[in-house]
């Protein structure tokens, strides 16, 4: 990971954290899981499946940069998550909805699906979630030109990182790094 990802005022500030080769197996990945779950025995687990695959595939094809595509699978993902009381699937579909939205340009509908799947994740206490979300969230409002709000997301995020040791705590202390460099 590099820091010259994180740049303040370029757009989409740190989006592409993965190689072209990484995008293309996570892609093929989240494609496969979903056929999988689709061809599985249908049950209610195997609904479940179904679901999460859904939500998979929707995060590999956003950060293949097919955010129209991410948004039309995500959305009614949310709405059966939310409509079966699945939490966990409710917050991650939620946090790859606002993160493709972010990223085709719908900052409104971004923020209210970030803040929704933030709130999820510390319902839940879910910190996987929050953390990511929180990252995912600094992002924005980096592009938003929210510097300090954006510090803010990722400082919690960075401290639930290293809590976790979770090794993407290195991208997160590069965009604390390049935010503190600029001028605010």
């Amino acid at each position: 990971m590099s820091e010259r990802q994180f740049v303040v005022g370029r757009p989409h500030f740190g989006r592409f954290a993965r190689t072209p080769e990484e995008n293309a197996a996570a892609l093929e990945h989240a494609r496969n899981a979903l056929v999988a779950a689709v061809e599985a025995e249908p049950d209610r687990a195997g609904a479940a499946d179904v679901l999460d695959a859904t939500v998979d595939l929707a995060e590999a094809l956003t950060v293949a940069g097919r955010e129209a595509d991410a948004i039309a699978l995500v959305e009614p993902a949310v709405r059966l998550a939310r409509d079966a009381g699945r939490a966990e699937t409710l917050g991650w579909a939620l946090m790859v909805l606002a993160t493709a939205q972010h990223y085709a340009d719908l900052p409104s509908a971004a923020a209210t699906n970030f803040e929704e799947a933030l709130a999820v994740a510390r319902t839940s206490a879910d910190r996987v979630l929050e953390h990511y979300t929180l990252h995912h969230l600094g992002r924005f409002l980096v592009d938003a030109g929210r510097t300090e709000d954006a510090v803010g997301a990722f400082t919690a995020s960075l401290a639930i990182r290293e809590q976790l040791a979770e090794p993407r705590a290195a991208a997160t202390r590069a965009a604390l790094a390049a935010l503190l460099r600029s001028p605010r």
